[in-house]
Formats: C-alpha cells, structure tokens, sequence
C-alpha cells in the first residue's frame, strides 16, 4: 500500500496532546458513604489530582486515538495498486446513440456502459485527469479535465442514451481536441462497436471496450405509401438482424384503427416484404398509417419495433404557369413531385385560387394574388401592370452577366454556378425588400425575399437567353425555388426522417405563429418572422403535428413522422474490435496498474467509531444507582 498525499501522516502527531490531556485531568470519582469515617478513604483523591499521572487504560482515549488515525490515513489517500485498461489522464467517449438501449445486458447496454466507466472513475489516479463525451445525435462534453471522482460520478449519473444516431466524427473531434490537453492521455471509447468506417485518426491509440452479449433484434426497416391508379399502395419491410430465423406479427393501424395483421417468416440476416392495397372511403383521405411488430422472440431493442408513414401522395400543390409558351417551364413542372401544373397565357382574368404563380415575362396581375410568385424575366416599365411599381422598378439591361458572388442560400443548394452558366443579356431590376440570390458583375439575376409575409423570387433573364434550362442546375434550382416558395406546406421534411434531423417550418401568409405537438403531448411554439424557422427537437420517436395561428385560431397544416429506419443502429450485434483510421482496436484486457483509493473506507470507519465513543461517552456519564438495602 502506498499514500498519495503522505505529507497529511504527520497529522498523527496530534495524538500526543490527546494522551497528554489524559494524563492531566482530574480523576474525581463520586462515591456515596454513609459514615464520615469513609472520608479517610476519599483522602486519596489528592494523589489522584496530582499531575503527571501513569496513563491508566481508558476506552474514551482508546477510541479517540482511533478516529484521529482514520482520519489522517484518510487525508494521506492510501491506495493499493489494482489491474485496470488505462492508467494515466482519459478522455472517455461514452456511446450514447439508440442501440445503447438494447437490454440484452439487463437493464440496458447503457446502465452496463455507465457501470464500466464508473469503475474507471473509481481506478483514476490521484494526479490524473478525465474528459467525459457522451456520444450521441450531437456529441457533447459532459465535464472536462476533471480529478474530482464526486464531480466525475455526477456528470456520469445525469447521462442519458438518445433514440437518434450517434455522430461519431464529431465526437472524435471532440475527443482530439480534449486530448491535446493531457500528457500521454489515453482515449477510451466504451461503446457496442456500431462505429461507422472510415472515421480519422485519433493523437493518442484508443483503447476499446465493448458492451452487449447478443445481436438477435427484427426491426421495421421501411415504410412508405405512393397512390396508384385505384388505390394507396403501403409497402413495409422488416429485417432481421439476428442469426436465427424468426417469426413476428406486422400489424397495421390506420389513424388509430386496427387494419390488418399478417405473421412474417424473415431469415437470419435477411427481410421480408409484404404490400397492402389501401382504398379508403370516397373524400376521405388518409392520415397517419402505423405499423408494429409483436408476438417477437429474443428481439432486444423495441425502438425499431413501431414506425410510422403519414400518407400525403392525395394532396398536390397548384401552380399556375402564366407563360406564352415555355416548354422548359412546362417540363419542370410537369415532373416536380407534388405539384399540379396549370398553363394560361398572359393577361388571362384568373378566377381560381392557385398556391404558386410563375409569371414568364407576362405582366404582374392587378391586384397581386395573396400567394408565393415566381417572376421570370419581368416586363419593361412601359409594359409593366401598375401593381409591379409598387413590387420592382426595372431600369434597363445589362450583358456582364458573369456571377460574381452566389448567397448562402437553400436555394442554391446543389446548383453548381460558377463557370457553369451563361446569360446572354438580363434587366436590372431594383427591390428593396429583396436581396441578391445570385449577383452578377452588371446587377443581380436572382433575387428572393419576402414582402408582406408573401415570398417572392426573381429572375432577372429569359430563360431562352441563356443555356440555364441545358444544365443539370436548371432543375435542381427550380426545385429549391419551388421548395423555398412553400406552395401550401407549412414545413419540409424527409418521410425517412431520422431522430434529430431538422425540419423547415415555412408558414403561409397570415400566420403569425408555428407549433409542433411532439409525440409526448408537448407543445413547440415560435414566432413567425421574415426568416425560417429551423425545428430540430426531433429525438423522439413518433407523429408530430404543425399547427399553424392565423388570426384568433389554431388551424392543422400537416404532420410528419420520425423513425428509427436506421440499419446501423438495429443491427446491434457487438464487436469485438473497431476501425480507427488505418488501425484495428481490439478488445483492451487489464494490462495497465490502477489505483483503487481506500480513502472513503477510512471516512466510514471514522464515522463509525465516533457514533461508538458517543455513546460510550454518554453511556458512562450516568449517576450512580443507590441499591437498596434488605
């Protein structure tokens, strides 16, 4: 056994004024007599008040002399040297992400991966320190460079697995970063070997414990819906990711309502599919179709048991195409998903409402419909309706057209511009309200904004003018355009969207609040403003519904769902090495020496026999009991 402060045994020394008070106390005894001749007896006490007295045996003394030595063996930090993975300063990435949650180590993979890090807390020497990283949708640092256990053991305990998938990239940045601190740090990675390939490299070799026992698991690997010519078509998919062949019950629900049940055979490393013919009622639509699986064996993660898929292939977006004649218009919108085109030719009296207009050099009409607009190659001043004053001012052409600075923009997301794309000639067109999309060396050939809570973009050319409509951006772009123009959603999501991901809430015109009802019931609210609004509180598993406040009401303006359509996180089989940049972790065994402190131990028993001397203390302060006589 060795001492980690051994400067605090000097504190021993105290015992000495302890004996020595003992030595000079008075040691009066109460003694009853019933005849002064006793007196004599009590004479003796003067020898016994005199100082300097042999130290007699006392029981007070005795355990006095033994709390102070348990107390300074305590601040000493005794320790034994014990076999441990690490020894040295860690940074310790803790897998947080959804497979954690596997109880295949009971209660999960997760308490089991805590308990692992909770005896490497307990095995850190006194001159070390440790960076806890949960890993998780986004990793985070839950303390840093800390020696203290306590501090330690608390962050540890209020960790918690997410149902989302870990971001592990970041998180080795994380931990590079962290290590750079320490001298010969050590980074160990307490995880059930889901790790992507490919991650970097990290400063330090890691050192891999792995958790979880078994990899049997069936999960809902898909699912979606697409109209047919008679009906809604739903396809589901269920994988098994086990090494067993398994049988499982797939049931579907519509809108909460029991719809059918079918049992699956799937093979061991394989999947079976199956399609239903949905044909609900006349003017109905569907809502919201649910599918589980029950009746399982050995299948160790129930997140991935239960999806969802909200049906929206009935409702398609109207745009109105007001074009002479534009067969690059008509073909990208003819084959955009969800949105219904109309065409009519300019200065045409528009009696139906439409949720887009694309004006294709056609005058603005009078007075601006209250939807998004899509202004292409505007007209002349002369030309112009007198609603487009009020809108733009366009004050001539210009032919250097060559883009000279592109915005950070969705819109332009995935549209290769630069040296891509000529223009022959385009207007130049004054917005206030507007900001340059794309800017050219002669003025601006996008421009997007909003104005009054309507959502305006502007193209500055005739599409004819330029080869725009021969590339590959052309309908990359329009797509974004339409997308950011928001014909009648109210947000843009995947309907494989994973947990975390975030959702664009766009609202429409006269909105003047958003909210989200989570899964759980809670209520996402935000204020409507000119610029998007961002939701990523997707961790949860389930339906979430968007409500829209126009006026004194809540109006519902769709819903979206978030599965665990994740093969990484479902094949929750452990393994037993993992890939770091060019390197293969193995297993760590208990190679290195830690330090097992004894300190609290020593606290204990202090604690103990001061309750003791307590009691013996009290216990013996009683008065005498007179006996009575027979």
């Amino acid at each position: 056994m060795a001492f980690l402060t051994p400067l605090f045994l000097l504190l021993g020394l105290l015992a000495a004024p302890i004996i020595l008070m003992y030595m000079l106390r008075l040691r009066r005894r109460e003694v009853l007599v019933s005849s002064t001749l006793l007196w004599q007896k009590l004479l003796r006490d003067r020898e016994a008040n005199a100082p300097w007295q042999k130290l007699r045996r006392n029981l007070l003394l005795i355990l006095q002399l033994l709390i102070l030595a348990a107390l300074v063996l305590a601040l000493a930090r005794p320790f034994l040297p014990v076999p441990s993975v690490v020894s040295g300063s860690v940074v310790l990435l803790l897998d947080g992400s959804a497979s954690m949650l596997a109880t295949d180590v009971p209660p999960d993979r997760f308490t089991a991966a805590k308990e692992e890090a909770a005896r490497l807390i307990g095995d850190l020497g006194g001159d070390y320190q440790m960076t806890l990283i949960l890993v998780g949708q986004t990793p985070r640092v839950l303390l840093a460079a800390s020696g203290d256990k306590t501090e330690l053991r608390r962050a540890l305990a209020a960790a918690e697995a997410e149902t989302a998938v870990a971001d592990w990239p970041a998180a080795f940045a994380l931990a590079a970063g962290a290590a750079q601190g320490f001298r010969d740090a050590r980074i160990v990675i307490i995880s059930d070997g889901g790790l992507p390939p490919e991650l970097p490299p990290l400063p330090a070799r890691p050192i891999y414990l792995p958790i979880g026992r078994s990899g049997e698991n069936l999960a809902l690997a898909a699912l979606a819906t697409r109209n047919t010519e008679t009906a809604v078509q739903l396809f589901a998919s269920v994988a098994n990711y086990g090494m067993v062949e398994r049988q499982a019950l797939l049931s579907i629900s519509l809108d909460g309502v029991l719809y059918d049940a079918r049992r699956l055979r799937i093979p061991a490393q394989g999947s079976a599919s199956t399609t239903w013919e949905l044909t609900p009622p006349a003017g109905v639509p569907l809502g919201v179709i649910e599918a589980h699986l029950s009746e399982l064996q050995e299948d160790h993660l129930s997140l991935d048991n239960r999806a969802w898929v909200v049906h929206e292939g009935g409702v398609s977006n109207r745009v109105l195409l007001i074009t002479a004649g534009n067969l690059f218009l008509e073909q990208v919108y003819g084959v955009l998903p969800g949105v219904t085109a109309f065409k009519a030719p300019p200065g045409t009296a528009v009696d139906e409402e439409f949720d887009l207009y694309v004006l294709d050099g056609a005058p603005l009409p009078d007075p601006l419909p209250a939807a998004s607009l899509l202004i292409i190659n505007p007209p002349v001043p002369e030309l112009a309706a007198s609603a487009a004053g009020d809108l733009f001012a366009v004050t001539g052409v210009f032919s250097n057209t060559v883009a000279v600075r592109l915005a950070d923009s969705p819109l332009l997301e995935y549209v290769d511009w630069f040296g891509r794309i000529n223009i022959r000639q385009a207007k130049n067109v004054s917005a206030p309200w507007a900001q340059a999309l794309v800017q050219a060396e002669g003025g601006p050939l996008i421009l997007f904004g909003e104005r009054g809570g309507q959502r305006i973009v502007i193209m500055t050319f005739d599409l004819r003018d330029s080869d725009l409509p021969l590339q590959i951006a052309f309908p990359i772009l329009m797509a974004n355009i339409t997308e950011w123009l928001n014909p009648g959603r109210a947000f843009a999501s995947s309907a494989a969207l994973l947990p975390g991901e975030p959702v664009r809430l766009r609202p429409t015109t006269g909105a003047t609040v958003v909210a989200v009802q989570k899964p759980n019931g809670d209520l996402w609210r935000a204020l409507v403003a000119e610029d998007e609004l961002i939701f990523n509180e997707t961790i949860a598993l389930g339906v979430y519904n968007v409500l829209l406040r126009e006026g004194s009401g809540d109006r519902a303006a769709g819903s979206f769902a978030v599965n665990l359509f994740s093969p990484d996180e479902s094949a929750i089989a452990p393994q037993t090495a993992v890939r770091v940049g060019q390197m293969v972790v193995e297993t760590a065994v208990a190679g290195d020496i830690g330090q097992r402190e004894l300190w609290p131990w020593l606290a204990a028993l202090a604690l103990i026999i001061l309750v003791v001397e307590w009691w013996v203390h009290h216990r013996g302060a009683q008065p005498p009991r007179i006996r009575k006589q027979r």
